[in-house]
């Protein structure tokens, strides 16, 4: 992911406009398995005309949220797009999965991920 946010000359950072581009996975609040999706919708948001300013990029009661200060009415409904998509992707590793509700908290995991973090939860 870093290499992507490099080669795209990183996205701008719209909490702190006097900072450097964000180059940097770790700006991302999720897991890895999102990252192919985020950069899916980076290059999507893109050629719709997005200025890459991005506040804030999280999981939230399992599913992902992409905040920028602002866009076009078709750039809102493709980051709307992702965020429905990502309740059908393991936040973990990036195969199919759905959301779990079942661990006391909300996340979207394959059954793999979902297992393992319930068998730790027993421990």
């Amino acid at each position: 992911m870093d290499q992507f946010l490099e080669s795209i000359g990183g996205l701008c950072n719209g909490y702190f406009t006097d900072k450097g581009p964000i180059v940097d996975s770790g700006f991302f609040c999720v897991g890895n398995g999102w990252f192919g999706l985020i950069k899916s919708l980076i290059n999507d948001l893109t050629e719709l005309g997005w200025n890459k300013e991005t506040t804030q990029v999280k999981e939230k009661f399992g599913g992902l949220r992409f905040y920028i200060n602002a866009g076009s009415d078709e750039i809102h409904q493709r980051i709307i797009q992702a965020e429905k998509e990502s309740y059908t992707v393991c936040e973990k590793c990036g195969e199919s999965g759905e959301l779990r509700k079942d661990n006391g908290w909300y996340s979207t995991l394959c059954d793999k991920h979902h297992n393992l973090k319930k068998n730790k939860n027993e421990i």
